[in-house]
């Protein structure tokens, strides 16, 4: 009886061991998706945004869109996406004011349900020259997560 009842201790210690470990708060698993062989795929996507042709008047033209980093991590609601860019918008030959290029950074926050492929969350970020023009804007966030949607879509074959 004494052996039975250590071995029931025992394994309920381990079983809540177990359960301790995977409901404790950890640091979420990350990995850059630079790494990835799939990377030139996203990046060819990723090119495609054109965040300064918001821009009412100019500059009105993307010259530069360099993603620097792309970090995907485990989070308890899905999957966390965090990519960095920098950008340039410069002004076109029909541009209603001619300004020299603007520079800035780009910092895009989204979640991921991955079985539905939907975008749950989103937030970005601009920030230099070029990030209070396009953050005063209202619809810069609705642009960027409708494009970032697509993208998703896209690459979920749903398009």
């Amino acid at each position: 009886m004494r052996g039975r009842v250590a071995t029931g201790l025992k394994t309920t210690f381990l079983s809540v061991t177990f359960i301790a470990e995977f409901c404790a708060p950890v640091e979420a698993a990350c990995w850059s998706a630079l790494k990835s062989p799939e990377w030139p795929r996203m990046a060819g996507s990723i090119a495609t945004i054109k965040l300064c042709e918001e821009l009412p008047g100019g500059p009105d033209r993307t010259k530069k869109f360099e993603v620097t980093a792309v970090d995907v991590c485990t989070a308890a609601n899905g999957v966390s996406v965090t990519a960095k860019a920098s950008l340039t918008c410069g002004a076109s030959s029909g541009a209603f004011f001619k300004t020299p290029p603007l520079d800035g950074n780009v910092v895009a926050t989204v979640t991921l349900d991955i079985g539905a492929c939907r975008i749950t969350e989103s937030n970005i970020e601009i920030s230099g020259e070029v990030g209070g023009l396009l953050s005063s804007l209202p619809q810069t966030q609705q642009f960027a997560r409708s494009w970032a949607q697509s993208r998703l879509s896209h690459f979920c074959g749903l398009q």
